[in-house]
C-alpha cells in the first residue's frame, strides 16, 4: 500500500501527493508546493517513526497544523485522517502499489477553475448580470474565526460566499458549499441567504437585507464585519 494526501480545496483541490521520507510542504517550495499565503515556506516534513508509521511534523510555521480545530505539533499519518495547513484541507488515502502511479496528481488552479466556473467564464466572457460594480467599494473583513485578519475588498459583483467557492472560500467548519451572495444595488449592496438556519446579520436570520456599514455577519464561528469605502 502507498500512502498519499489529496488536496480538498483550494486551488490545488483534487491533487494527490505521495508521502514519503525527509518530504517537505512549504509555500511554493519543498517536495510539495503549494500556493496558500498562510503556508510558510518550510511548514512541515514528513518523518517515519520508531514504529514506521508516517507522521506530518511542524516546522515551527506560523500557522501550524490544524487537526480537529485544534494546534498540533504532529499529525499521524492514517488512512481517513484530515487536517489543515494555512487554508488548506488534506486527507490522508492508501492506494494498492500498482495504482499508486496512476493515483498520484497535480491539478492546477486553472483546471479547477475551468470545471468550476460557468463555460462563459471560462472563454473569457462576461455572464449576463455579472460584472456590476459596487459602489462604493465593500470591504468584508474577518474578525473571529478560522481566517480572523483576513480582508478582503470587493468592486464587483454578484459575489458568492461558501466552503466551495472558488470566489470567497469560507475555512469556517460549519460553512455550507454555498453560504450567501453579496449582490451590487443602488448605492448600498444586499446580502442574500442561501443557507437557511445557518446565517446571520447582526445575530439576526435574513432572507435578503441591504447590508449596512459597520453590518456583522455570521456564520458558525466565523464574524465578518462590513465596511463601505
Amino acid at each position: 500500500m502507498v500512502l498519499f494526501i489529496e488536496v480538498l480545496n483550494g486551488p490545488h483541490q483534487g491533487s494527490r501527493f505521495q508521502i514519503a521520507d525527509g518530504h517537505k510542504i512549504g509555500r511554493n517550495r519543498g517536495d510539495i508546493p503549494l500556493d496558500d499565503e498562510k503556508i510558510s515556506a518550510e511548514h512541515a516534513i514528513f518523518e517515519l517513526d520508531n514504529k514506521g508509521q508516517f507522521v506530518l511534523i511542524d516546522l515551527d510555521s506560523s500557522n501550524g497544523i490544524i487537526l480537529s480545530n485544534r494546534r498540533v505539533k504532529r499529525v499521524a499519518m492514517m488512512p481517513g485522517v484530515t487536517f489543515r495547513l494555512g487554508r488548506t484541507d488534506f486527507k490522508v488515502q492508501t492506494v494498492e502499489t500498482p495504482q499508486a502511479k496512476e493515483f498520484a496528481r497535480v491539478r492546477s488552479w486553472r483546471e479547477n477553475l475551468v470545471e468550476k466556473l460557468p463555460i462563459d467564464w471560462a472563454q473569457n466572457k462576461m455572464v449576463e448580470g455579472r460584472g456590476l460594480p459596487f459602489s462604493p467599494t465593500l470591504k468584508l473583513h474577518f474578525v473571529r474565526g478560522i481566517q480572523a485578519d483576513e480582508t478582503l475588498h470587493l468592486g464587483y459583483g454578484p459575489r458568492t460566499a461558501g466552503a466551495n467557492s472558488l470566489d470567497i472560500d469560507l475555512h469556517d467548519p460549519e460553512a455550507p458549499d454555498l453560504a450567501f451572495q453579496i449582490i451590487p444595488g443602488d448605492g448600498l449592496a444586499q446580502i442574500k441567504n442561501l443557507c437557511k438556519g445557518k446565517l446571520s446579520l447582526n445575530n439576526k436570520p435574513l432572507e435578503t437585507e441591504t447590508l449596512q456599514d459597520g453590518d456583522l455577519i455570521r456564520i458558525g464561528g466565523t464574524l465578518i464585519k462590513v465596511t463601505y469605502i
